[in-house]
């Protein structure tokens, strides 16, 4: 069935919300613009390590005004992209695309995106409405096909279009995509904590210990952590940490008396990075609750009206 017909002025009054088009002018400004953007660009990251992505995953990029979330499975994508409280943008947006993948809707683009959405609240009330035809949304939906095409290992060229990015080589930055990776790294440093380095200083037993800890309380929250901040977590414990404690046991006894305020304090600044990066993830998470209570109170308060 034809549903052009829904584009026309006269039949927008009769439309349920989610079919009602947006209405640009809430992306006129900066902060409007930086979604969108910032939305792209997480886009092409994920483009750029397409091939590597097996199977179910939930990629997420976190900043202090803005969040991303895409959730793949072999038959469909959900992006959720939002800004956050801290934003100074006027009227907070969540924009929201379910992407059926083209191995299940191989010939209509269109009937691929099933949702394609932007949720918003102004002067108290709730708003759901259409991005499917904004144009200002075109280049997001083309990500999204470029990403499908990506994750099945045939990104294609456009001749209008600049080229791919090049194939990850193997020094680059990997996809880290489950918790067992991470928990299997700390556990072989724990190995090697308690069965080899145990002849350390007690200074530096003492730093690395509370390294571990904290090694161990991000792991638990691996899911919220970005594509960086993975990766950042994985090259420190099956590199940076091996790598500092073996080099100085290889050293004289001289060399070590040296060397050993240094590796303290290399042991504090990892302890001090993954900290701040768990704090900045807890406080994410009561800022994403209050967001999600205040929006829910807004939805269902009996005063609330639907437009």
């Amino acid at each position: 069935m034809d549903k052009s017909w829904l584009s026309h002025p006269w039949i927008e009054r009769f439309l349920p919300d989610h079919l009602r088009p947006v209405d640009d002018h809430i992306f006129s400004d900066a902060h409007g613009t930086e979604i969108i953007t910032e939305t792209e660009a997480a886009l092409n990251r994920l483009i750029q390590y397409g091939e590597q992505v097996k199977g179910a995953q939930t990629f997420k990029k976190n900043g202090k005004t803005f969040q991303f979330r895409l959730k793949i499975n072999q038959k469909r994508m959900r992006l959720l992209s939002y800004e956050t409280p801290k934003s100074e943008a006027a009227i907070k947006k969540r924009i929201i695309i379910e992407y059926t993948r083209k191995a299940y809707a191989p010939k209509n683009s269109q009937k691929r995106f099933k949702e394609a959405t932007v949720q918003y609240i102004k002067n108290g009330q709730t708003y759901v409405r259409s991005i499917q035809k904004s144009h200002l949304f075109q280049n997001v939906f083309h990500k999204l096909e470029e990403l499908d095409d990506a994750l099945l290992g045939k990104l294609m060229k456009r001749d209008d279009a600049p080229l791919s990015p090049p194939p990850v080589r193997s020094e680059e930055k990997p996809v880290i995509n489950t918790t067992e990776e991470p928990k299997q790294l700390l556990r072989a440093i724990e190995t090697l904590y308690h069965e080899e380095w145990r002849g350390l200083d007690s200074i530096l037993l003492n730093r690395l210990d509370h390294l571990l800890q904290e090694s161990r309380q991000i792991i638990e929250m691996f899911d919220e952590l970005d594509i960086e901040e993975r990766y950042m977590l994985k090259r420190m414990l099956q590199k940076d940490i091996p790598s500092l404690i073996d080099t100085y046991h290889s050293l004289t006894n001289e060399q070590k008396q040296v060397k050993k305020e240094q590796l303290y304090e290399a042991l504090i600044k990892m302890e001090l990075k993954l900290k701040a990066i768990r704090e900045k993830t807890e406080q994410q998470n009561a800022e994403k609750m209050e967001q999600l209570l205040k929006l829910n109170d807004k939805r269902y308060s009996s005063r609330s009206k639907h437009h």
